[in-house]
């Protein structure tokens, strides 16, 4: 009865979520948690360092809203996104294959470079002003997103998640990489089949599939590569080849690309990734604002605001403001849109940390879900990428799904004897497969593309998520069985 309880906010959120809406949603299952965070024998103090570590966690996601919509306010208000939709114009004929290349590679290069959920913060937008649906663009970016999130900025998600917890050599690390980029590219043509669904309920007769894969293995190839040799760098490297050879796979003799309204866009790229490449300017950005040891529970909250992108955004944003003349900077809009958002994320985000610090008198719900996967015997390999998943699902993050997870994952496995190389890798590539669904992500996205319909989202996400996550631990489950 216990572990059934302990699932029951997550099942909660899911099912009224499909049935009712995630607004909705969220409101009953916060009540269901409030209360079975007191049935676990958690105590006030507790109750209320969860709560200011809620709020830190909420104010870290709504800089990324605030400085995305409020660049894009003014590159919409100036005419640049018009201007960004119509420059593939040149470079193929097919409407389909430039939303692919643009979905793809965009949303590879800005996880690569920046994480935090900066994808869902710009890509959709420019999706949406090229003419296609929002909810096919918040879908299709988070689809994508989940293939790239396992090595999110420079590898925070394997290195801060796993290598450093689990104190694990480089040559572990990279098997593990490897073998997790192996099992999500395998995973991701899943991905694609879906979104080729997608885009063809929206437009009619889909064509161009095939060109489309080739676009895949252009990542595909480098991604997996630099997996092995520097995952900190596999996905926006892999980006970058597979953007660049896009190109000169796609123009053709008398094919181009209009740059000059991708300048913003490149800028803030370019000031997102120097703290990457100039370690004494990472060592500046560094500073935070942590409350330790809330209420003497030893629960640490903690706010950075230096390392979100939220400054880049509005650097840019006053920028373009300055150099088109812009007679407003549209602040009310970007509040009132930040407002709107927080109204659905404080009460997700709650939900998550009362589960995670349930663990007063007992095990947390968290810890229950994890002791229950672990006595599935030699059959665990199956439900160890939906481990991960369950983490970024209730956590919102790949990076912290390996943090309360993969420690419990690598004990499973040598408790059962399994190769503790890909049970990690199982549950890395679980993480990042569940920032498809993760309803931080969904409503972070979808707020900044004005899109109140999160559901519709979800519906989208939700079966190709759980497809995904069964063939990886069938792929699992068969490495097991041939090698004994």
């Amino acid at each position: 009865m216990i572990y059934v309880l302990a699932f029951l906010p997550i099942l909660s959120l899911m099912f009224f979520s499909l049935a009712r809406g995630v607004k909705t949603a969220v409101m009953l299952s916060l009540v269901i948690t409030v209360g079975l965070f007191f049935y676990w024998g958690a105590d006030l103090p507790h109750f209320f360092a969860a709560l200011g570590v809620s709020l830190f966690a909420t104010v870290n996601i709504l800089m990324i809203v605030l400085g995305a919509t409020f660049l894009y306010n003014i590159m919409a208000q100036t005419g640049q996104i018009t201007k960004i939709s119509h420059s593939l114009d040149n470079l193929h004929s097919s409407k389909d294959i430039r939303f692919f290349l643009l979905a793809f590679g965009l949303t590879a290069f800005f996880e690569g470079v920046a994480g935090f959920g900066t994808p869902g913060a710009i890509v959709p937008l420019i999706l949406i002003a090229m003419g296609f649906e929002a909810v096919l663009s918040v879908s299709v970016v988070l689809l994508l997103d989940s293939l790239f999130s396992m090595f999110g900025a420079v590898g925070t998600p394997i290195i801060t998640g796993i290598k450093v917890p689990l104190r694990l050599p480089d040559e572990d690390i990279k098997m593990i990489s490897f073998m997790a980029a192996l099992l999500i590219l395998i995973g991701g043509i899943v991905f694609l089949l879906f979104i080729f669904r997608m885009i063809r309920k929206q437009r009619s007769p889909l064509e161009n599939k095939r060109k489309m894969m080739v676009l895949y293995v252009f990542f595909a190839i480098p991604y997996a590569t630099f997996a092995w040799f520097a995952p900190e760098l596999a996905t926006v490297l892999g980006a970058l080849l597979m953007l660049l050879l896009s190109v000169f796979y796609l123009k053709g003799k008398d094919g181009h690309v209009d740059l000059k309204p991708w300048l913003p866009y490149g800028v803030l790229a370019l000031i997102l990734l120097l703290p990457k490449i100039i370690p004494g300017l990472q060592g500046l950005l560094a500073w935070e604002f942590t409350l330790a040891n809330l209420f003497e529970t030893g629960i640490n909250g903690e706010l950075k605001p230096l390392q979100s992108p939220l400054l880049p955004f509005f650097l840019v944003g006053i920028a373009v403001a300055l150099v088109q003349r812009s007679n407003s900077l549209h602040i009310k809009a970007s509040l009132l849109k930040v407002a709107s958002v927080s109204l659905v994320l404080l009460p997700t985000i709650i939900i998550a940390n009362l589960m995670i610090h349930s663990g007063v008198r007992q095990a947390s719900m968290v810890g229950y879900i994890a002791e229950l996967m672990s006595k599935i015997g030699h059959s665990y390999t199956l439900l160890a990428p939906f481990v991960g998943i369950t983490g970024t699902f209730i956590t919102g993050s790949t990076t912290i799904s390996n943090l309360v997870f993969a420690s419990t994952q690598y004990e499973t496995a040598g408790k059962l004897g399994l190769n503790e190389h890909l049970i990690l890798s199982l549950q890395l590539s679980g993480a990042s497969t569940g920032n498809a669904i993760c309803l931080f992500n969904i409503i972070a996205a979808a707020a900044i593309a004005d899109l109140k319909d999160y559901s519709g989202v979800l519906k989208n996400n939700l079966l190709p998520t759980l497809l995904v996550g069964l063939l990886l631990g069938l792929i699992g489950f068969i490495f097991t069985v041939i090698n004994g």
